[in-house]
C-alpha cells in the first residue's frame, strides 16, 4: 500500500468534520500523488511485451551450484549469455560488449594483465553497468583499482605475504535478516524487508562514498550488505547474498538481480 492510502485511511475520521472544500483539496492532492508514484514506478517496472535486455553473466574462480543460473531462467524480459573465466577477460581486450546492457560478475578471479584492464576501464568509459554479487568481493586482490570499482574489498589473506594481516572472514549458512535502507532507490523497488538462509561476510573494506541498500544485524555479517555507487559513467551495484541454492531460490534476491538489471538498462537507454 502507497504511503498516501495508508494517510487517507488514518485522516478518514477527522475528515468528517471538515468541510467540503477542505476535504476535496486533501483528496485532490493524495490523487495526484499517487498517480505521480505509479508513473515514477513504471518508469523501471512497466515493460511494453518487446522489451528485452541482454546481459553477460561471468563466472569462474569458485565453485558454485548450477542452479545459480536459475535465477535468470525465470527473469522475464531479460536474455543472458555466459563466460567463464579466464574465457571473459580474453574476451573483452577484441569486443566492447556491444549489445549487451549489463555485466553480471558471479567469478572470484585474480589473474589479469594490463591489456585486460584496460579493455574493463573501456567498459566503465562506456557506461556499462555492472552488478556484483557475493564472491566477486574476493576478486583481484592485488588490483588496487577494483576495490574502487566495486566499492568494497574482502580482503583475503591467502594472497598475502603478511602472517600479521587480518582478513576478511565467512559464516556459512546463517539466517540473515535484510532491512531495506533505501526503499525509494530503483534497486530495491517493490521491496519489504525479508530473510535469507544464506553465507555472512565479516571485516570486509566498504568505501565511504557508497550508497547503502540493505543491512543487516546478524553478528556474524557485515552491517551493509547491498550498496550502489557510480564508477566513471557507469553505474555499480554490489549484492554480498548469493552463496547457495537456498539463495538463488529467494524471490526476493531474484527481485535485487532484475532490479539492477533493468535499472542499468534504463539509466544507459
Amino acid at each position: 500500500m502507497f504511503e498516501a492510502e495508508k494517510f487517507l485511511i488514518k485522516i478518514q475520521p477527522s475528515m468528517m468534520n471538515w468541510s467540503p472544500r477542505m476535504c476535496g483539496n486533501i483528496v485532490r492532492g493524495i490523487l495526484i500523488c499517487l498517480v505521480s508514484m505509479m508513473v515514477f514506478d513504471n518508469s523501471y517496472g512497466g515493460l511494453g511485451e518487446n522489451d528485452v535486455y541482454k546481459i553477460m553473466v561471468v563466472t569462474g574462480g569458485h565453485e558454485f551450484d548450477p542452479s545459480f543460473f536459475q535465477i535468470f531462467d525465470s527473469l522475464t524480459h531479460i536474455e543472458y549469455d555466459t563466460l567463464s573465466q579466464p574465457a571473459f577477460n580474453r574476451f573483452l581486450t577484441t569486443n566492447t560488449l556491444e549489445g549487451y546492457d549489463a555485466v553480471v560478475f558471479y567469478d572470484m578471479w585474480q589473474e589479469i594483465n594490463e591489456k585486460e584492464k584496460d579493455a574493463y576501464l573501456q567498459l566503465l568509459d562506456n557506461g556499462v553497468g555492472m552488478l556484483f554479487l557475493h564472491h566477486s568481493l574476493v576478486s583481484y586482490q592485488h588490483w588496487d583499482e577494483f576495490k574502487q570499482i566495486i566499492g568494497g574489498k574482502y580482503i583475503d589473506p591467502e594472497y598475502y605475504d603478511d602472517p600479521d594481516l587480518k582478513g576478511s572472514d565467512y559464516k556459512e549458512d546463517i539466517t540473515l535478516n535484510i532491512k531495506i535502507i533505501n526503499t525509494i532507490h530503483p534497486v530495491t523497488r517493490g521491496l519489504s524487508d525479508f530473510s535469507i538462509f544464506d553465507e555472512g561476510y565479516q571485516d570486509i573494506e566498504v568505501l565511504p562514498g557508497i550508497e547503502p541498500l540493505l543491512s543487516t544485524s546478524h553478528p556474524d555479517c557485515t552491517p551493509v550488505v547491498a550498496w550502489s555507487h557510480q564508477y566513471k559513467n557507469s553505474n555499480i551495484v554490489y549484492i554480498l547474498l548469493g552463496h547457495g541454492p537456498q539463495a538463488y531460490e529467494n524471490e526476493n534476491y531474484r527481485k535485487l538481480i532484475r532490479n539492477a538489471i533493468i535499472w542499468f538498462s534504463r539509466e544507459d537507454g
